[in-house]
């Protein structure tokens, strides 16, 4: 209620603000008021401080019309009072007042330019035109982002004020209108309201500006850099409808061939190129097209050595579909030396296990390397289901029908324990003994050999494993 109380005086002081921007700016410093602007000064500040912005009013108002330009250094009448404007905008319902609002806010705006411009307000360390245009381009960005942010003012009045601020900062127009920018181009472009060659030329400019100051602005890199990534992406929305391949020639030919055979130079102009529509039959696309083509094969094949390099498992096993066992046992070898853990060793070398007798017919060197697997990785079933299919392969070759019955036994002794030793074997080792067991020995055979059951028999040839007899049921 308080607050309310201070309306009727802020819009009552809107003509004041237009007739201070009308007059020549003018500080305190000379004038028979200066006590009173000074002390106004002070305590409409500190009720801004304080959050206090209406309350601020009466006596803004009074430093004000006093001093439009302050003490000379500074130009917080102006600024401040934009402040206090923006937050009657934000608060206030009544569409005309919030227009009048608006209009007191690009008055303020103009006033504060129009003192920096008179030399009335000074800048610190300024001796040139420069800095001064520079000063100007950075009110004219807060202006902007005022429209865009708060004010959401039309577009083609913030465009009008972003190309002032981009025209007199240069490359060195604050980061602030590069978002804005890209958003106003773009949504004007899509609407008819803006030329692709105006479009495109906002392009260059918010392009130039955040690569200029990403390069050399340690400060505020990051700013332009985000900036500068969200309008590139905002622009890729239209890249189709603005940019063609004459136009991307024209900026990227110089750049090819500044560094011809360089491999990053080629791949990225072809395919930009290729991106907006060059044609294949185009000579210049030909000769990137000829190169690029060569880097692909050499970089694929500098990539495909690298990873058989690092990946000797997965070399391995091409060496196997190839039918190159021996190979495939080296590589595997490689990769045990490179294993992080004795588990992962283990299961290499019983891969190797495997080779040796499925493809190599190795029985005798396959056990052992088995062995050395399930010694690598304890309570581990796989080696001695290998083991035991050894067994069987063999044992049909190490004598007659009473010795493959032996070596029965034995085979059936390795899924036993293998899958006592890891019972997640247990399905394969039993379907494993479901299989053999009607090989196992014969009693009538045995009796006839005077061989009792229990005893303990040594299976002959390579297999070499004692077992204990026992007889099929």
């Amino acid at each position: 209620m308080k607050n309310s109380l201070y309306l009727p005086l802020f819009f009552a002081f809107i003509a004041l603000v237009a007739d201070a921007n009308a007059q020549s700016c003018s500080t305190w410093n000379n004038s028979p008021k200066k006590d009173e602007a000074e002390t106004a000064h002070t305590l409409y500040r500190d009720a801004l401080k304080a959050g206090k912005f209406l309350e601020a009013m009466p006596n803004w108002e009074k430093a004000f019309s006093i001093a439009p330009a302050a003490d000379g250094n500074r130009d917080w009448h102006y600024s401040d009072g934009i402040l206090i404007y923006k937050s009657i905008f934000e608060k206030e319902t009544d569409a005309a007042k919030k227009e009048a609002a608006v209009q007191k806010i690009h008055q303020l705006y103009a006033g504060m330019i129009d003192c920096y411009n008179a030399k009335v307000i000074k800048i610190a360390g300024c001796n040139d035109e420069n800095c001064l245009k520079q000063k100007i381009s950075d009110i004219k960005a807060q202006e902007a982002y005022d429209m865009y942010y708060s004010l959401r003012s039309p577009y083609k009045d913030l465009l009008k004020v972003l190309d002032e601020s981009a025209a007199l900062g240069g490359k060195n127009a604050l980061y602030t209108i590069i978002t804005p920018y890209a958003d106003v181009a773009v949504y004007q472009f899509l609407n008819k309201e803006l030329s692709k060659e105006a479009t495109r030329d906002i392009y260059n400019k918010v392009n130039e500006i955040g690569e200029y100051n990403i390069a050399n602005n340690k400060k505020y890199s990051s700013y332009y850099k985000d900036a500068l990534t969200y309008a590139n992406a905002k622009f890729g929305e239209i890249e189709d409808y603005i940019f063609d391949c004459e136009y991307f020639k024209e900026k990227l030919i110089p750049e090819y061939q500044k560094d011809a055979e360089n491999h990053e130079v080629i791949k990225d102009v072809f395919n930009r190129l290729s991106s907006k529509g060059c044609g294949a039959e185009d000579p210049l696309m030909i000769e990137l097209k000829t190169k690029f083509e060569k880097i692909v094969a050499e970089e694929n094949a500098k990539r495909k050595a690298e990873f058989e390099a690092n990946n000797p498992v997965y070399m391995a096993q091409k060496l196997m579909d190839a039918g190159d066992f021996n190979g495939a046992i080296e590589k595997y070898k490689e990769a045990v030396d490179s294993a992080e853990n004795n588990s992962e060793k283990g299961e290499l070398v019983l891969s190797i296990a495997s080779i040796q007798y499925r493809k190599l017919g190795q029985p005798g060197a396959a056990r052992e390397t088995a062995r050395r697997a399930a010694g690598l990785k304890p309570n581990w079933g796989a080696p001695y289901l290998l083991i035991g299919d050894m067994y069987v392969g063999g044992a049909n070759n190490c004598g007659d029908a009473w010795v493959t019955s032996l070596a029965i036994l034995a085979a059936i002794d390795k899924y036993q324990y293998a899958k006592a030793t890891d019972p997640s074997m247990s399905d394969d080792a039993n379907a494993r003994i479901g299989r053999i067991s009607a090989y196992m020995p014969d009693k009538a055979e045995g009796f006839m050999k005077g061989m009792k059951e229990g005893a303990s028999l040594n299976v002959p040839c390579w297999i070499g494993e004692t077992v204990r007899l026992r007889y099929k049921s």
